[in-house]
């Protein structure tokens, strides 16, 4: 599962209980002494601002060392039977949202055993008969399970058929109905299922935990004009003798987990294509018809690859892919039928500068990672995650080449050096529920691992190894250690201290390389230094040197088993280019020390991608003319965009006229996600009145992308103090991909100053409004009240609206709400109660988690108005002194 909406970003967990053991006290003892320190030193009208800060930080510590507590150790769940198949009869009713029917489960038991239990939470259970002889069997139920008694204890072997009847009634979880309503009168009728990790025991009993594999059959019976899809092959499709009723049969004989079990119900339209003798079925909403083969159109091409690629054929009897209303995620790998969100739909315009294919092909791996071969436990969920993310970077590779894939890396790079995996292992028995575990470690940094052994074992012993390990757990679940076993019996490698080094514990290599020259000896002195605390990491380090005097490059491969690494290399003349690492190889923080002309070159002449960039973020740290002229130079000549793209966010850093100008000429290319990183760029420089006369140009002239139009729109606002509503209110008239548009248009309106934005915001909450605008509607009215005074009768009345909204919405626009108030500070104080319910009774534990991280933030204060007008005035000064101290700084470089 991708969590795209993970706004492809994944949220980051809550800070372990480790690491705030260690070092939480220390950085209360800091911040208080900080404090102290800064309050006594700077200016009395900031002393209120800076107090009140420190202080928030503080208490969100404080309060994270209150939340975090040691987790329990987590293993495979016990299996005591083994289930070998389930069939499903149900009866669906969207307008009751209920299901109802029976369960019909065989299975053979693994020891001596009277009382069977299964996962099941919320199933209203009238009977339970033993098979053959239909005879009743004593059942009782707790919150989390089914228990029944089978009168007596078998023998271990023995096979049992139990049928459970049962109905659902609008569960909290793993099944979920939508349909029109006053509020939401455009809702289409539907259901769907979703659930992984381990939600489908809402639905039907079983036992929910992925070491466990079964064939399934699901009978559904539905109003007649919908659609239904399921796993496996349709068997038959048959109406009722009066029309008014449709039963779908469907069954998936290849054994597969519970959470990957899914039932769709609604209007679509189906598109049909073959790969050999596999159906490719694409479900998407009626009025979407006309962009189902721009959105999908590479799906074959995709499955050829990936078959090629791991060396095993496709392994389900059908791929279908499904587009449902209001997911809770990017997409989910259910066997043979990937669920996807709305956004993956793609119309011409979209297509400028966004692509379904990222996604597209992260679920397709999935089929064979994840689904064909199963994590045995949530612990070992990169086998899952990681191995997806790094089917996206194959694909991006194969079709649209290195640089593609080189971005992607540097992309995926950032996050899995962050807060997350710093903290925690990729494999990690202490998780407080699965959920927490779809995180930075099991996406982009299992990617990453799998990206380092490829990078070390080769392409060719890398991916027969992966074929090895996909054909030895084909239908199976796995551990890591099983993937170590294979890749080593394949490759005669150890490969113990790689996965200890990059699952088994936290962090990354923190590496500091110094490269220097003596030309009397000629020799290059370069020196390998890891300042992460903890024990050394070991890796391959390639290092590669071009000089003059040489037709080709010097290379050396160093092994890096210690923190501290120096050596000398014989050189014919001084250095030109200094490669280190440059394959990307290894995933770690890199800090380079050497000389201006060596970066230059790198920054201009490095064969790739990620080098190039590291030299634009090393001269984004410099403020001197001649270095922003490079990041122009790079911004307007590099030939791949996403160079320019990380030179924009440098000139944006380094800031003064040269910069804003070569971001300005930005706009002007031809790449639309070269021109939108400039428009966010630019909104680094407030108050400018240049920038905001081009913003206001641009904004009234439009853009063929709409991200770039969206990114002119959050620019405008946030270089004014006081952002004029009428350009931004005309925008939310505007159509966009995934409501990017009107979305941006929302948050510039938060800037606003006037007192009708905020009546107009509270507005575009409603719950008829689409649902990414009402996400951003309720950000920006915390942003709002963060600006201008709001009387009390507004604020409670505003507190009381978004309140309102956690009692009848989806997860997605909870967790929003719960963010705003919490962003909100003391101003919602009065949603205290109704924040606590959640954070104790929400069935969601990301909304629950969101309730308590806001709770103690309704205690801080916001900065208040006139303390802030003060601010931007002292800010206008300093930025004022700054700007004459650069002028002379670049009149002394000119003589």
């Amino acid at each position: 599962m991708t969590a795209f909406a993970l706004t492809h970003r994944m949220d980051q967990p809550f800070p372990t209980a480790t690491f705030l053991d260690r070092c939480g006290d220390a950085m209360l003892l800091i911040l208080r002494f900080l404090k102290f320190r800064f309050t006594a030193q700077v200016p009395p009208m900031q002393q209120k601002c800076l107090r009140l800060w420190l202080t928030i930080v503080i208490s969100v510590i404080s309060t994270a060392q209150l939340l975090a507590a040691d987790e329990p150790l987590r293993t495979a769940g016990d299996r005591p039977f083994d289930i070998q198949h389930i069939r499903l009869d149900l009866d669906i009713s969207l307008k009751k949202k209920q299901i109802a029917g029976a369960a019909t489960i065989d299975l053979q038991l693994l020891r001596p055993l009277q009382v069977l239990k299964l996962d099941a939470v919320g199933l209203e259970v009238s009977q339970v008969l033993l098979a053959p002889d239909q005879s009743e069997l004593e059942f009782s139920t707790t919150d989390d399970q089914l228990r029944i008694d089978l009168g007596a204890t078998r023998p271990r072997g023995e096979k049992v058929r139990v049928v459970i009847r049962y109905q659902v009634r609008d569960p909290k979880a793993g099944m979920y109905f939508f349909g029109p309503t006053e509020g939401e009168p455009n809702v289409p009728w539907m259901m769907w299922t979703q659930g992984e990790p381990v939600a489908n025991h809402h639905w039907f009993p079983c036992l929910d935990h992925p070491n466990e594999r079964q064939t399934t059959e699901i009978v559904a019976t539905v109003d007649a004009g919908y659609e239904v899809l399921s796993n496996g092959d349709l068997l038959s499709r048959k109406k009722s003798s009066d029309g008014k009723r449709e039963r779908f049969h469907y069954k998936q004989s290849q054994p597969h987990v519970a959470y990957l079990v899914t039932l769709v119900v609604g209007e679509f339209e189906i598109g049909r294509e073959t790969w050999g003798d596999v159906p490719v079925l694409y479900y998407v909403p009626p009025e979407q018809a006309g962009d189902m083969q721009r959105t999908f159109g590479r799906t074959k091409n995709m499955l050829t690859f990936f078959s090629e690629r791991f060396g095993i054929n496709y392994p389900w009897t059908k791929y279908a892919q499904i587009v449902v209303e209001q997911f809770i995620a990017g997409g989910m790998e259910n066997t043979g039928a990937t669920t996807l969100y709305s956004k993956v739909m793609h119309d011409e315009r979209a297509m400028l500068d966004s692509s379904p294919d990222r996604l597209i092909a992260h679920e397709l791996g999935h089929q064979w990672w994840g689904d064909l071969v199963t994590c045995k436990d949530w612990s070992h969920l990169w086998l899952n995650e990681g191995f997806a993310t790094f089917c996206e970077l194959m694909w991006a590779e194969h079709d649209l080449g290195v640089d593609e894939h080189d971005y992607m890396l540097y992309g995926k790079g950032k996050s899995a050096r962050s807060d997350g995996p710093k903290t925690r292992p990729i494999v990690d028995y202490h998780y407080s529920d699965p959920g927490s575990m779809f995180d930075a470690r099991a996406y982009p940094k299992g990617g990453w691992v799998l990206h380092m052994l490829r990078r070390q074992l080769g392409d060719d012993l890398f991916y027969t190894g992966l074929q090895k390990y996909g054909e030895k757990f084909r239908m199976k679940t796995a551990e890591t250690s099983d993937l170590r076993k294979v890749l080593e019996e394949h490759t005669g490698r150890n490969l113990e201290r790689f996965f200890y080094d990059w699952t088994a514990r936290p962090g990354h290599p923190e590496l500091e390389v110094a490269t220097e020259y003596d030309p009397e000896d000629k020799l290059a002195k370069i020196s390998v230094k890891q300042t992460q605390k903890g024990d050394a990491f070991h890796f391959p380090l390639a290092i590669e040197i071009r000089c003059k005097e040489t037709s080709g490059p010097i290379t050396v491969d160093k092994e890096i088993t210690e923190k501290e690494l120096t050596f000398y290399l014989p050189l014919p003349a001084a250095p030109e280019l200094v490669r280190i690492d440059p394959q990307a190889a290894v995933l770690a923080e890199l800090k380079e020390k050497k000389s201006r002309d060596l970066w230059k070159t790198q920054l201009l002449e490095a064969p790739t991608v990620i080098e190039r960039i590291r030299a634009v973020e090393h001269f984004a740290e410099s403020k001197k003319s001649n270095d922003r002229e490079l990041l122009k130079q790079v911004l307007e000549q590099d030939p791949f965009y996403g160079v320019r793209i990380e030179a924009s966010k440098a000139l944006a850093k380094s800031g003064g006229d040269v910069s804003r100008d070569a971001l300005i000429a930005g706009l002007s290319q031809e790449h639309p996600k070269v021109r939108r990183a400039c428009a966010d760029a630019l909104s680094k420089f407030p108050r400018d009145e240049k920038v905001i006369a081009v913003l206001n140009q641009r904004l009234q002239n439009g853009d063929a992308s709409y991200y770039v139009e969206a990114a002119f729109a959050t620019a405008f606002a946030k270089v004014q103090d006081e952002p004029p509503v009428e350009p931004l209110q005309r925008l939310l008239a505007q159509d966009s991909h995934g409501e990017v548009i009107r979305s941006a248009a929302l948050r510039g309106l938060g800037y606003s100053t006037d007192p009708a934005t905020l009546d107009l915001l509270v507005e575009w909450t409603g719950r008829s409004k689409p649902r990414s605008c009402r996400l951003a509607a309720a950000e920006a009215i915390a942003t709002y009240f963060s600006r201008n005074e709001v009387s009390k009768p507004v604020r409670e009345k505003t507190v009381e609206t978004l309140a309102g909204y956690l009692k009848v919405d989806n997860r997605h626009v909870r967790r929003k709400i719960i963010e705003s108030l919490g962003n909100m500070g003391k101003n919602a104080a009065t949603a205290r109660s109704i924040l606590a319910s959640v954070a104790d009774q929400d069935p969601d534990d990301r909304v629950r988690a969101a309730a308590k991280t806001a709770l103690p933030k309704l205690d801080a204060e916001t900065p208040a108005t006139a303390e802030v007008g003060k601010l931007r005035t002292e800010l206008d000064k300093l930025q004022k002194t700054n700007k004459e101290l650069e002028d002379r700084l670049q009149k002394l470089e000119s003589k």
